[in-house]
């Protein structure tokens, strides 16, 4: 790794602990409460509780940090994060664990927050992109793997939940022994999302069209996997390869972008999104290789709406609005996760494990067909800004990105 990159190391270690242990406990959680019986309406209202808190402490998070500074408050929110995870432990209630869901996804976007504006103070012209694109790397490939690690124990026990207890609380380690100086925190972004809506309409429902599917399958796809009878490596193989598949179609397709009209892209990624829910639909879990090479297919798809909609709206909102046009479009990604595993859970709740997938598929036709006819400033492809693979976690990080032209 570059000299200039040493500094970050310590923070990429904490994003994997982080990622790693996230991802575990939203499997597990997902799995165990299908093992369980609960109702799948109550697992959507549970599980949506986690975005719920993302994007509010996304957005409010910062005061802690303003007040107490980085350091203190990363470790302050990992405490909390912590203990929520092991109060899933002492409790069996849907209604707890729905407030210690919210509890934990405020307390995980405080982390973000501080990780993602101390990598903006280690950014410069000349490593910008390679922080971003390393930082986005990291979080999916650790993501990913988390989903992996329930197998370590059974999700009937509490093995996983003190194996993601101790990973998120393993992750304050290297920021608390980082002797990286303190970076300043951004002003506070502000954005009218009408005014978005309205010169970007299509970004717009694309960030919110990646939250409801996206956010429904990362809740519901477990319950999927149990109510078909994959088992439990099936399920987190299932689960895994959906994140990895996210990571592995980014840069091609989003080379892709650059040369073609966005607003077309993101029309083709939703219906692309809709043919492969019909296929996992048809084929069942016949084979088990072909529902996972369906489900890579699947993840890589929706990993593209929301970059696909940034950099869509990057192409039509002048460049110095490009932190608000990104907090404009996490707030509608957010949205789209509160509300996407609700609705989800209720069409399976009538149809069937297959109600997942007939969810997305009937949700992105409906997303790809407004988008074809929303009408737009057209922007020739050499005029477009360049594609860059993103992660869905606070403003900050937009400042991050190589578009945002910050020093």
């Amino acid at each position: 790794m570059s000299s200039k990159l040493i500094p970050s190391r310590s923070l990429f270690v904490s994003v994997a602990l982080l990622m790693a242990g996230n991802g575990l406990l939203s499997i597990y959680l997902s799995v165990h409460m299908t093992l369980e019986a609960f109702p799948t309406p109550v697992i959507g209202v549970v599980m949506s509780a986690y975005f719920a808190g993302l994007v509010t402490g996304a957005f409010y998070g910062d005061r802690v940090i303003y007040r107490v500074g980085h350091i203190r408050a990363f470790a302050a929110f990992a405490s909390v994060a912590t203990s929520a995870v092991l109060m899933h432990g002492l409790f069996s209630w849907a209604p707890t664990w729905a407030v210690l869901r919210a509890v934990t996804g405020f307390a995980i976007a405080g982390l973000y927050v501080v990780i993602e504006s101390w990598l903006n103070a280690h950014a410069t012209r000349a490593n910008r992109g390679r922080l971003f694109s390393l930082y986005m790397a990291t979080s999916i490939l650790a993501l990913g793997l988390g989903q992996f690690l329930l197998n370590v124990g059974h999700p009937n026990t509490t093995d996983p939940i003190i194996l993601a207890a101790v990973l998120l609380a393993l992750c304050a380690v290297p920021v608390s022994l980082t002797r990286a100086v303190h970076p300043n925190l951004p002003e506070r972004t502000t954005f009218s999302l009408r005014e978005l809506f309205r010169r970007a309409p299509v970004a717009v429902l694309g960030a919110l069209g990646a939250g409801l599917t996206g956010a429904a399958f990362v809740t519901l796809g477990p319950v999927y996997g149990v109510q078909s009878q994959l088992g439990i490596p099936g399920v987190s193989a299932l689960m895994g390869v959906t994140v990895l598949g996210g990571l592995l179609l980014q840069w091609p397709m989003g080379s892709l972008s650059d040369h073609y009209d966005r607003k077309r892209m993101l029309v083709a990624v939703n219906f692309g999104v809709a043919l492969v829910s019909l296929a996992i639909l048809l084929s069942g879990t016949r084979s088990i290789p072909g529902l996972l090479a369906l489900a890579t297919c699947f993840g890589g798809l929706t990993y593209l709406l929301y970059p696909l909609s940034v950099s869509h709206a990057n192409d039509l909102v002048d460049g110095p609005f490009f932190v608000q046009v990104s907090a404009g479009l996490l707030f509608a990604w957010g949205l789209g996760s509160a509300i996407g595993p609700l609705l989800a859970a209720s069409v399976m709740a009538v149809m069937g494990p297959d109600g997942l997938f007939l969810y997305t598929m009937v949700l992105s036709v409906g997303l790809g067909v407004l988008a074809w006819t929303r009408q737009e400033a057209a922007v020739h492809t050499y005029a477009q800004s360049p594609f860059v693979a993103l992660t869905r976690t606070t403003p900050v990080i937009a400042e991050l990105d190589p578009r945002a032209g910050l020093d």
